[in-house]
């Protein structure tokens, strides 16, 4: 591959679907790898609090949580299944999916180890706190939880700047965006830590407190509310929840 790659390959698991049971995914994956293109692993929510209680209360070890049989992975397209199993075989030998096998549970393993150490920070931060007062599944899916809530409020961001710039000034359509918005800050605002200690991988200049406790506070109008969907520069506790997440402050550099 070539030194100056300016771009690169994000694999996204979800626990909607096993990945690797997709022909497609697993072959560009290795092919990815086999020609040093930068690939990172993402992961829903749901996928890493699963594998993270796997490993915390069933005990298996990440060896057997990162085993993929490509052999048995295929295609919508029969003719594509067909396909890709030339491909593969003109590469590999008659040993290809053996060999797939290898390069993807390497990459697995070595993904999934550091998205579970990233959520055992996490668990360990809230174990010091009243976090601690749940079960260790409760808390680790605050973990989720927070960035699902996190990622609404950009969502809904979004929405409303689309909306100013499309000149879409139906009030109706506006209000209902900031109520969504208005039942997202609670969530946002719960589970801090007693002593005021940020979790792992959170930028503490994101933690607008005083936006916060001001959006908490029921009386305040929805104009306040409105600044702050229409600007997240003014309440950037949502985006530090997502970068938080995604791995921290760190996580633009991935590529």
């Amino acid at each position: 591959g070539s030194p100056h790659l300016r771009y690169g390959m994000v694999v996204l698991h979800t626990s909607r679907a096993e990945l690797y049971g997709r022909l497609w995914c697993v072959y560009e994956v290795n092919e990815a790898l086999d020609l040093k293109v930068p690939t990172q692993a993402a992961v829903s929510m749901n996928y890493l609090v699963e594998y993270y209680l796997k490993r915390a209360l069933e005990d298996r070890s990440p060896e057997e949580l990162s085993c993929v049989d490509t052999a048995s992975a295929a295609c919508f397209s029969e003719d594509d299944t067909q396909m890709i199993r030339g491909l593969i075989k003109e590469k590999h030998g008659k040993h290809g999916f053996k060999v797939l096998d290898a390069h993807i549970k390497r990459f697995r393993h070595e993904a999934l180890d550091r998205m579970h150490a990233a959520a055992l920070a996490f668990f360990r931060w809230a174990q010091s706190s009243e976090l601690a007062q749940g079960s260790e599944q409760r808390t680790v899916c605050i973990l989720r939880d927070k960035a699902r809530t996190a990622g609404v409020f950009v969502g809904l961001h979004c929405l409303f700047a689309e909306c100013a710039a499309a000149g879409y000034d139906e009030v109706g359509y506006h209000d209902r965006i900031a109520n969504y918005a208005r039942m997202t800050i609670k969530p946002l605002g719960m589970h801090r830590h007693s002593e005021g200690q940020h979790p792992p991988m959170f930028d503490p200049d994101k933690a607008s407190t005083e936006q916060l406790e001001r959006l908490l506070d029921e009386s305040v109008d929805d104009e306040h509310l409105r600044g702050c969907l229409a600007d997240l520069g003014a309440f950037r506790l949502p985006v530090g929840y997502l970068e938080m997440s995604a791995g921290g402050r760190m996580a633009h550099r991935l590529f």
